[in-house]
């Protein structure tokens, strides 16, 4: 059984990696589960090992999914119950964008000026399109313009330099770099 057991090391590893360690038990057991309710349709796959993940990342989605209803349930639960709220994701998800923000602020840095003063201003200074326009002396549709400019922008930089695995809907669930990309990323390392 030893193709057993590496295929399960594999698959675990490759849930680690996508879900948080106090989920990656549940999920991984959750994948099993499936393919062996399926598994007359992975014996018929032309690539076993292929149709395997692709029903992993299936269930890893189904997971992600499943948490966002739960956390909006519970928010919602906390304003019925007198104001507070009691998602405990709130801190998680302050924590993805901070570490987001400081991902993407380099690749932003690097835009022409005029379209990372948009974008940062708005983006990652929490301004709205409007008074960003009102800071910068533009309209609003100039100012919308060149966000949207922006965005396009970045866009481009970051499928040059990564790749992206993405869901049925078109949602990010894994980057790998292809090269270092950022302007930080290609300075040479300083000697020790």
């Amino acid at each position: 059984m030893p193709a057993w057991s590496d295929f399960r090391s594999r698959l675990g590893r490759y849930v680690a990696g996508r879900v948080d360690p106090a989920w990656a038990d549940d999920v991984t057991g959750d994948i099993l589960v499936r393919l062996l309710v399926r598994q007359g349709d992975l014996a018929r796959a032309r690539d076993p090992l292929a149709w395997a993940y692709r029903v992993a990342t299936n269930v890893i989605t189904d997971h992600y999914r499943r948490r966002a209803v739960e956390s909006r349930a519970l928010t919602r639960a906390g304003r019925e119950a007198g104001g507070r709220e009691l998602s405990s994701d709130t801190e998680d998800h302050e924590a993805v964008r901070r570490d987001l923000e400081a991902c993407l602020l380099p690749f932003a840095r690097e835009l022409p000026q005029k379209y990372s003063e948009a974008l940062i201003l708005t983006t990652f200074g929490g301004l709205t399109q409007a008074e960003a326009a009102n800071r910068l002396g533009l309209s609003k549709s100039g100012m919308r313009s060149r966000v949207q400019r922006a965005r396009a922008m970045l866009k481009r930089r970051l499928l040059e330099c990564c790749d992206f695995e993405m869901d049925r809907r078109g949602g990010v669930i894994d980057m790998r770099p292809r090269r270092p990309c950022s302007a930080d990323a290609r300075q040479p390392a300083a000697p020790a």
